[in-house]
């Protein structure tokens, strides 16, 4: 019978092969047993990888959903803001100019009326609100602001109220010039986009539009009242006893106006609940589809530590082995 033997050179890089290979294992199992999870996932499953890129796909949906979640409920917080402060710039201007009566002097009228070119200016900047340099009351066109300046507006407003003597004259050309579909404020005031809402898909089959813009109805009459408060002292031929008047019904128009922004505060309320709502669920999802992932791709603690501790043993074993047979000389066997 043949004998197959091993040279010294042979048998010492078997011995360095073998050696290398427990501790790659070794080293395999200590850190799958560091990090809960396999380092062969492909061998794991047993190359079927199938339903984990499912889930990672899945996974990757929803963290690109929940971006546009987290931005779309920053910009509905900040919608409501800027409702809120148009809302209590109305409410004071409306109560101060319903302070007046016929009995207000000349300095008191005309201190009303600074004070409402002051809220005009100050309501159309509000509107005009950036966040992350995003228009949030121009709709779809977010790269550019909803309102033309106030000082614009006005000035455009009183070229409209040539040849009005009276205080129903000006009220009326105002209020054209705020409902003219085809000029005033449609053509040169609001400078949004005013086609469908603005559109944010924030799952799969889900999707929210946001309505409120700088044209709204509600926006446009607190607009419109504020700036006939404004334009009073611009109006040359209207004595005091008018422009007290025109401060009252324009005080009287701010009032009636608190309905319409309440609507609007209700509509984007109800938009923030459904994306928080939303929000939830994605969270929910995503809790689960991790739980299936780790399901997947994690190492069992207790199986994992068997096999390295056998490997741990095989280790020493070899080296026990490799340093007997280092040890050997035919010295030993004369």
């Amino acid at each position: 019978m043949p004998l197959t033997s091993v040279g010294d050179g042979a048998q010492q890089f078997l011995t360095m092969r073998n050696g290398g290979a427990i501790k790659t294992e070794l080293f395999r199992l200590a850190e799958s047993l560091s990090t809960g999870r396999v380092n062969d996932i492909t061998a794991e499953l047993g190359g079927d990888t199938n339903r984990l890129s499912g889930i990672n796909y899945s996974l990757a949906q929803i963290d690109g959903f929940a971006q546009v979640v987290s931005e779309t409920s920053q910009m509905l917080a900040g919608i409501q803001t800027v409702l809120g402060k148009v809302d209590t710039v109305r409410s004071d201007t409306g109560a101060k100019l319903l302070l007046l009566s016929d009995a207000s002097t000349g300095a008191q009228v005309d201190e009303a009326g600074r004070a409402a070119r002051s809220s005009f200016e100050t309501i159309v900047d509000t509107l005009n609100t950036r966040l992350a340099d995003r228009s949030l009351m121009a709709g779809t066109a977010v790269d550019r602001m909803p309102l033309a300046s106030a000082e614009s507006m006005l000035a455009d407003i009183t070229a409209s109220l040539a040849g009005a003597t009276t205080v129903a004259d000006i009220t009326t050309a105002i209020d054209t010039w705020f409902d003219d579909p085809a000029g005033g404020f449609a053509t040169m005031g609001y400078l949004g986009d005013s086609g469908a809402p603005l559109e944010r898909r924030v799952a799969e089959h889900r999707k929210f539009q946001i309505d409120a813009r700088a044209d709204d109805p509600a926006l446009r009459d607190v607009l419109k009242a504020t700036a006939m408060a404004a334009i009073a002292e611009d109006v040359a031929i209207l004595d005091i006893e008018a422009k007290s008047d025109l401060l009252r019904e324009a005080g009287e128009r701010l009032f009636a106006s608190a309905t319409g922004i309440v609507a609007v505060q209700a509509r984007i309320g109800f938009a923030e609940a459904a994306i928080e709502q939303t929000e939830v669920e994605l969270n929910a999802q995503k809790t689960a589809l991790e739980i299936s992932k780790n399901d997947l791709i994690s190492a069992d603690p207790f199986e994992t530590a068997s096999r390295l501790q056998n490997i741990q043993l095989q280790l020493e074993t070899h080296y026990s082995v490799t340093a007997r047979l280092s040890r050997l000389s035919l010295l030993d066997y004369i």
